[in-house]
């Protein structure tokens, strides 16, 4: 999905430079101090890994001969304008989805408006220059009419589990999972506290995976804090407080007095959902728990879509938390870490059970409608 045009860049310039190592230096510069500034603002290495995968790539598949294109030729205010106009044109043609299309350009927007911002090329022995006066005046490439609308795939897919039945689906997992025979158990243990965790927390996988024991869980207060929750963009990581409700309580005991130990490596580090190592968890490993427990689930007929994730946790505890307090939305926000309440009015996903009860109960108080000429 890298390349699915031909670039049209054939100005003289890029002639000039079609060999020439210093121009290519000065493109790997750029791009290398663009992953810096994602450390300097705290991004997650996930995220600078995937940036870096997808630009390097992007750049690769559309240069020329031997060598990439570079940042100031996909920024040229009439090439690279089409060259970004055929690339959302070919996305949209493969038939991905529309999230995944805005994805990608995302993150070349986010790349091209860094370099908007630091438009200057530093060279050694020679101090910092404008791109501008060495390769021609740059502009953004994209702008947000070559993005397709916003249309989150849930709402086509719909409601992976019931969140009415999440109960159900924890003590299935309590009576299948937790019991396998030999040396698992500690392991499942841990899957299975990180599932209710972020079924009764909202916490993000991410932030489930760096929670520590010491300075993130308060049995106290019943309050867990995050210090790894993601920011707004270019802001950086923000920590926040949200709840830690009974039955997150007690499993979180349960399994820090019956079952933390005897993961190998454990007593070396104070995060509470550690490795097989005693090391921080990978994400491939908290999603390749997560398949393991909806097997379970599967094979012991409670429903689950195929696009069940961790992050549905989150829409399943925002939905459940509204359901339950439908006057609280600003204390949503804030438990959720988010900014705005139209975000957090994405995450909330009604059952269709749930609606056709709260249609039911309009129709039964009574109430009567105004007819055409009333």
């Amino acid at each position: 999905m890298l390349k699915l045009v031909e670039s049209g860049y054939k100005s003289a310039a890029a002639k000039l430079i079609q060999n020439d190592d210093e121009a290519k230096q000065d493109h790997l510069k750029l791009l290398a101090d663009y992953f810096q500034s994602h450390r300097i603002r705290n991004h997650s290495p996930r995220t600078i890994i995937k940036e870096k995968q997808f630009l390097d790539g992007w750049f690769e598949s559309h240069g020329q001969g031997d060598r990439p294109m570079y940042t100031w030729e996909a920024m040229a205010p009439v090439s690279g304008r089409q060259l970004i106009t055929d690339y959302s044109a070919a996305l949209l043609e493969t038939g991905i989805k529309n999230e995944t299309i805005r994805s990608y350009l995302g993150i070349l927007s986010r790349y091209f408006s860094y370099v908007l911002e630091h438009p200057f090329i530093i060279r050694p022995n020679v101090g910092p220059r404008r791109i501008q006066d060495i390769y021609g005046v740059i502009d953004q490439p994209i702008s947000e009419y070559d993005m397709p609308k916003y249309v989150y795939d849930g709402e086509r897919l719909g409601v992976p589990m019931d969140p009415q039945r999440l109960y159900e689906c924890y003590a299935i997992l309590r009576k299948q999972y937790l019991n396998p025979p030999g040396s698992c158990r500690p392991i499942r243990a841990r899957n299975y506290a990180m599932a209710v965790l972020a079924g009764e927390s909202g916490l993000r996988v991410d932030e489930l995976m760096h929670l520590d024991i010491k300075q993130d869980v308060f049995f106290a207060s019943q309050k867990l804090q995050t210090r790894f929750a993601k920011g707004t963009t270019g802001s950086g990581k923000r920590a926040r407080l949200t709840l830690f409700p009974p039955l997150a309580r007690d499993t979180i005991r349960y399994y820090l007095s019956h079952h933390r130990s005897q993961i190998l490596g454990a007593s070396e580090t104070d995060y509470l959902f550690p490795s097989k190592t005693g090391k921080l968890m990978t994400y491939q490993t908290a999603h390749d728990a997560l398949q393991e427990m909806i097997a379970i689930l599967r094979r012991h007929q409670f429903p689950v879509a195929n696009h069940m994730g961790w992050h549905w946790f989150r829409r399943i505890f925002a939905t459940r938390f509204i359901e339950r307090f439908p006057d609280k939305l600003p204390v949503l926000i804030t438990l959720l870490g988010h900014m705005s309440p139209n975000t957090v009015h994405r995450y909330i996903r009604h059952s269709e059970a749930w609606m056709d009860q709260q249609i039911q109960q309009v129709l039964e108080r009574g109430v009567k409608w105004p007819s055409i000429g009333d």
